[in-house]
C-alpha cells in the first residue's frame, strides 16, 4: 500500500488558497505579531482520496497542505513548484524534472523524487474515475493500464533522490501544466506529525488540531509566507452560518451554503463575485447509459420543457449569461421552452403521456437552487422527477457510477479548449469517466482531440457545438462565477481564477474582537 493510499479513507475540510511561496526564514526576535485566517466553508467536512478527481475546496485544500512538482500562477502560466527547473530531451519524449533540494514533509520525513513517482502512478488504475489516466494518457505504458491485471512498465523513473524521469509515448507540450493540477503529482506521507491520522505533504501548512466534521486547525511551516494559522469551520446550513456570524467574525465565507440569503448576512460583510478561467458552469447531464434518458427523443423532451429564465432567477447573482460554449463555438443555442415539442419528442419516445426520472444532485451546492425549479416546471408536463440530494461520498459515488438518469454538475474542464470540456462529456469506449460525473455517452468522433494520433481529425468549434447540440448530453444551463463573502476590514482574500478565493499569504496583525 503506497503512503498516498493509506490516508484515502481520512476525512478533509474545505478551503481554498492561492499557490504556496517560499519565503525567507526569520529569527524569532524578528517575527511579527501572531496571526489567525478564519475561515468558514458553507459544506460538510469532505473526504480525501488521491486517487480521484478533487472538487474545488478539497483541491484548494491540496494546494495549501503540499506541493506538486510545478504549479499555475493567477495568470495561467505554469511556474515551478517543488521542481526548481525541467528540461525536454531533444525528441519531446522525455522531460527531466530536477527537484529542489531539503524538501521535507510535514511529518519531518524527507521527500524525494521516489515519493513523486509514488504520487504520479497512484490512482491511474482506478475502476471509477479516470481523469488522472486522461491527464496522464502520453506517458509510456499509461494507456496500457486495465484494471484488475498486472500494472505495465510505466514511464516514471527515479534516477536519483533529486530527479525524475517522464519518459512518453507520444509527444505532449502541456505535461507541465498538468502535473500542476491537484491530485496529479503532489506527494503525501503516511501520517500528519501530530498523530492525527492525516497525510502529510510538503506545503505551507500542517495540520495542526481536527475535530471531525466541524473544525480544522492548520499551522504554518518554517519557511514558508502566510498567516500563522487558519481555523476552517465547516457549516452547511444557512441559517447557522448567518448565526456565527452575528457571534463572531469570519475573514472569509466560501463556499456560500445552499439558500443562503445574502441580505440576512451581518453588516460588515460584502458579497464578491469573479468570473472563473476556465469557466464552471452547472451542466443538466442527460446519462446516455440508462433508459429512458438513452433515448434521444427523451433528452430532447427533457431539454424542451426546462425554463430557462426560473434557472437564472433562483440562482440570482450566483449565476451568469453562459458565454460560448463550448469554448470558441459561439453562444449555445439553448432549446426553446416548447410543450408541443415536448409532447411531440415524448410521443417519439414512446414515454405515453407522462414518464419519471431521478435527478441526483449536491445537496449544499448551487445545483439545491435549481433542482426544485427544474421539478415544478417537468411536473407540468406529465415529466415526474425524483430529486435525490446527496453529500459527501454518497455523491461522489452517485455522480460516477450511479444509477440516476439526470445529474446537476457543476462543472470546470483542466484547459479552456474544446479537449478540456469533451474530456467532461465523453467517456473512453472502455474504462471510467475523465471528469467527477459520468455522462454514459462513448463515441470515436472526437478521438483527434481525446486521444491524439497522426491522422486523425480535429473537428473545429461549431462541429463539436453543433453535435453537441444534436445529442443534448449536457446541457449548459448557466456559467458559475467564484462568490464568497469577505469581511469588510479583515485581511482581502487572494483570488485565482482556477481555484477561486482563498487564504492571503502576506501575514497581517490579527484584528482584536471583543464580542469573542
Amino acid at each position: 500500500m503506497t503512503r498516498a493510499r493509506a490516508s484515502a479513507a481520512v476525512l478533509w475540510g474545505g478551503l481554498l488558497a492561492g499557490g504556496a511561496l517560499l519565503g525567507a526564514g526569520c529569527s524569532r526576535e524578528s517575527l511579527p505579531p501572531s496571526t489567525t485566517f478564519v475561515w468558514l466553508a458553507g459544506r460538510p467536512q469532505p473526504r480525501f482520496d488521491p486517487a480521484i478527481s478533487p472538487d474545488p475546496l478539497l483541491a484548494s485544500l491540496e494546494r495549501l497542505l503540499s506541493r506538486g512538482l510545478t504549479d499555475e500562477d493567477s495568470s495561467g502560466a505554469v511556474v515551478p513548484a517543488a521542481a526548481e527547473r525541467w528540461e525536454w530531451s531533444a525528441d519531446s519524449l522525455a522531460l527531466t524534472l530536477h527537484l529542489r533540494h531539503g524538501l521535507r514533509f510535514a511529518d519531518g520525513s524527507l521527500c524525494g523524487s521516489a515519493d513523486f513517482q509514488r504520487a504520479l502512478e497512484s490512482g491511474l488504475d482506478s475502476r471509477s474515475d479516470g481523469r488522472k489516466a486522461w491527464l496522464l494518457g502520453a506517458v509510456a505504458g499509461v494507456r496500457d493500464i486495465r484494471p484488475g491485471r498486472a500494472k505495465p512498465r510505466l514511464g516514471f523513473a527515479a534516477p536519483d533522490a533529486n530527479t525524475l524521469v517522464i519518459r512518453l509515448g507520444r509527444r505532449d507540450p502541456l505535461l507541465p501544466h498538468k502535473l500542476a493540477l491537484p491530485g496529479v503529482s503532489m506527494p503525501w506521507s503516511a501520517a500528519g506529525p501530530e498523530g492525527q491520522g492525516m497525510p502529510a505533504g510538503i506545503g505551507p501548512y500542517r495540520v495542526a488540531r481536527a475535530e471531525e466534521g466541524r473544525t480544522l486547525v492548520l499551522a504554518r511551516r518554517a519557511g514558508f509566507a502566510g498567516p500563522d494559522s487558519i481555523v476552517l469551520r465547516f457549516q452547511p446550513a444557512a441559517f447557522r452560518v448567518v448565526q456565527f456570524l452575528r457571534g463572531s467574525n469570519a475573514d472569509l465565507i466560501w463556499p456560500l451554503p445552499a439558500g443562503l440569503d445574502v441580505t440576512a448576512v451581518p453588516e460588515g460583510y460584502r458579497l464578491v463575485t469573479r468570473a472563473a478561467s476556465p469557466a464552471r458552469w452547472l451542466l443538466l447531464v442527460m446519462r446516455a447509459d440508462l433508459p429512458p434518458t438513452s433515448r434521444l427523443a427523451t433528452r430532447h423532451a427533457l431539454a424542451h420543457a426546462v425554463n430557462r429564465d426560473r434557472v437564472l432567477e433562483a440562482l440570482g447573482s450566483l449565476g451568469r449569461p453562459l458565454g460560448d460554449w463550448p469554448p470558441g463555438a459561439g453562444p449555445f443555442e439553448f432549446p426553446a421552452l416548447d410543450e408541443d415539442q415536448v409532447r411531440e419528442w415524448m410521443q417519439r419516445a414512446k414515454l405515453g403521456q407522462a414518464f419519471h426520472v431521478v435527478l441526483a444532485y449536491d445537496a449544499d451546492g448551487p445545483a439545491a437552487r435549481v433542482a426544485r425549479v427544474l421539478q415544478g416546471e417537468w411536473s407540468r408536463l406529465g415529466i415526474y422527477a425524483e430529486l435525490r440530494p446527496l453529500r459527501g461520498g454518497w455523491l461522489a459515488a452517485e455522480m460516477l457510477g450511479g444509477l440516476s438518469h439526470l445529474a446537476l454538475v457543476e462543472a470546470q474542464p483542466w484547459s479552456d479548449d474544446l479537449a478540456g470540456t469533451l474530456a467532461l462529456l465523453v467517456m473512453p469506449l472502455r474504462g471510467p469517466a475523465t471528469s467527477s460525473f459520468r455522462t454514459g455517452w462513448r463515441t470515436r468522433e472526437f478521438d483527434g482531440w481525446l486521444a491524439p494520433a497522426p491522422g486523425l481529425a480535429l473537428p473545429g468549434p461549431e462541429v463539436v457545438q453543433a453535435r453537441l447540440r444534436d445529442e443534448l448530453i449536457a446541457l449548459p444551463l448557466t456559467e458559475l462565477p467564484w462568490a464568497w463573502l469577505a469581511r469588510g476590514g479583515g485581511p482581502p482574500p487572494a483570488f485565482h481564477p482556477r481555484f477561486g478565493p482563498g487564504c492571503p499569504m502576506i501575514s497581517r496583525p490579527e484584528r482584536a474582537d471583543p464580542r469573542r
